[in-house]
């Protein structure tokens, strides 16, 4: 199975951003859609070459979630209220 990739991010502050993109090679969102690999420093970490993906998805609310795996074709991640949020979820109806 392949993860979902993570397009774009736009949380700069966060340690595995690199020109708006997540180099760590997977994240995990939490159950409130937020981003729970956030990591707020000033140094970077995480590799330059990798494409990170959704590891996990606990936003079990979200259409796109499926046995806690996201199923979207890819998703962004943005700042929401000074934190990381998937900006691709919505509330499964």
């Amino acid at each position: 199975m392949d993860m979902t990739r993570i397009l774009e991010c736009n949380m700069s502050a966060c340690a595995y951003n690199m020109t708006n993109r997540c180099h760590t090679p997977g994240i995990n969102v939490g159950s409130h859609a937020e981003c729970n690999t956030y990591t707020h420093a000033s140094g970077k970490g995480g590799v330059p070459e990798a494409n990170a993906g959704v590891g996990a998805c606990l936003a079990a609310d979200c259409k796109f979630n499926e046995q806690l795996e996201c199923r979207a074709s890819n998703i962004d991640v943005a700042s929401h209220n000074r934190h990381a949020d998937c900006e691709t979820y919505q509330v499964r109806s």
